[in-house]
């Protein structure tokens, strides 16, 4: 709403940077493609409905940086 993308959300997208480098339990997929095993500063994006998940069933936290926005 507050961007007025009513009829627009295909301009809508999001990127997540990856900060750290991938450990055990770790998971995140997008468009039914697995990631595992990235390095620190791999980037993902995907449009607005792309269907997408991530997991920590690891022992140490996942942080990761996720930028939504439109075009």
């Amino acid at each position: 709403e507050l961007f007025d993308l009513a009829g627009k959300e295909c301009n809508i997208w999001r990127a997540l940077v990856l900060l750290e480098d991938w450990r055990p339990g770790h998971y995140l997929e997008v468009r039914g493609q697995p990631f595992v095993e990235w390095q620190a500063g791999m980037v993902v994006e995907w449009c607005y409905d792309t269907p997408h998940m991530a997991a920590n069933v690891g022992l140490e936290p996942s942080y990761t940086l996720q930028i939504t926005g439109h075009l």
